[in-house]
């Protein structure tokens, strides 16, 4: 074999040996833990000789299941843990805040549904008759009317005492009422458009009475 051949096959295998060495180091340094190593490792690392990390951790653990348990702490950030100082405080402060938000939301939940049941039974308990409904549907879509055209006298000395409303009540109407910005515009335009609009709520009334009768489960109270 001429010298220049053997010249440049060295260079070669050279170049190729220096290649592989350069690309399979990257690979390496190129290679990452997954999310659930990296937990598993902080778990291990935080629950280790300490019993207050592993405790709220099992207390968290029933609300959540443990089935759901890794991808739930995984998605709320428990692994911005991983470079803490104080790793077993930052899991610790971790369980322990997303295990009272739970129980709160969870109780807030109850609540709600609680006072939904309450507000059914309380719906079933009144009865009205037709001739009540359709009074009571007429003189709402005048109560109405009287805060769009701000008639702050008839309201108190007639239709706050009629409809059983406390001040709260009131003042929870008329927030309603003044977010009514497009009505208050065309009643600006042309006053007559009240009487439409009058009408358009005593019939919307006498489909659904219930949600349309100013203050309907006071007025309409048994007991």
């Amino acid at each position: 074999m001429k010298i220049s051949n053997i010249l440049t096959c060295a260079i070669v295998s050279i170049l190729v040996s220096s290649c592989a060495l350069n690309f399979f180091p990257s690979l390496q340094s190129d290679k990452q833990i997954s999310k659930t190593e990296e937990l598993n490792l902080l778990k291990k690392q935080s629950e280790k000789n300490n019993t207050f990390v592993v405790n709220a951790k099992n207390q968290l653990a029933q609300l959540i299941g443990n089935k759901n348990f890794d991808n739930y702490i995984i998605k709320n950030g428990i692994l911005n843990c991983k470079n803490n100082e104080n790793q077993s405080f930052c899991v610790l402060n971790f369980y322990l805040n997303e295990y009272y938000k739970l129980k709160y939301d969870l109780q807030l939940k109850k609540i709600t549904e609680q006072n939904q049941v309450e507000r059914e039974i309380e719906l079933n308990k009144i009865k009205a008759t037709d001739s009540n409904i359709k009074n009571y549907c007429q003189l709402s879509a005048d109560f109405m009317s009287a805060i769009y055209t701000q008639d702050t006298a008839k309201i108190s000395s007639y239709y706050q005492p009629l409809f059983k409303m406390s001040e709260a009540d009131l003042t929870h109407l008329y927030g309603k009422i003044n977010k009514d910005n497009y009505s208050h515009f065309l009643i600006e335009q042309n006053p007559t458009i009240l009487f439409e609009m009058k009408s358009d709520y005593v019939e919307k009334c006498l489909t659904d009475p219930k949600n349309n009768i100013i203050n309907y489960l006071n007025i309409f109270r048994q007991n």
